[in-house]
């Protein structure tokens, strides 16, 4: 049964299909960055980093940006990439700790490669 708010005083708007955004395509260059990955922070980018400071060995799932946001192309571009399990990809998205001890290691590496200028310069 449909009730019909054309002839109230106040009569209720109909609804509108709400239409899906297609999701933004990542650029060449964007792609090409994330293809050619590396770390200096590991050689090894087949094992979880964070189990392996725990002393396990863990097959890692996907490769995790240090600085996200704004700073995750530099982090890119500069190294700061981890490998990361599953269960320890999402302890670094959730938990803000273990999320700044990685950001932790990552600048004291970062600094004793390149220098604190260039850290303070880059990562503003």
């Amino acid at each position: 049964m449909s009730i019909d708010y054309s002839n109230f005083a106040f009569p209720k708007p109909e609804k509108v299909a709400k239409t899906k955004k297609k999701m933004k395509n990542k650029s060449k260059k964007q792609a090409k960055l994330e293809r050619n990955r590396y770390s200096i922070l590991t050689d090894d980018l087949e094992h979880c980093f964070a189990c392996e400071l725990e002393r396990k060995k863990t097959k890692k799932a996907d490769l995790h940006e240090i600085f996200s946001g704004r700073n995750r192309r530099k982090s890119i571009e500069y190294g700061l990439v981890v490998p990361l399990c599953r269960k320890c990809h999402d302890k670094a998205t959730n938990d803000i700790e273990f999320y700044k001890k990685l950001q932790e290691i990552a600048k004291e590496e970062f600094i004793y490669r390149y220098g604190k200028e260039k850290f303070l310069e880059e990562f503003k």
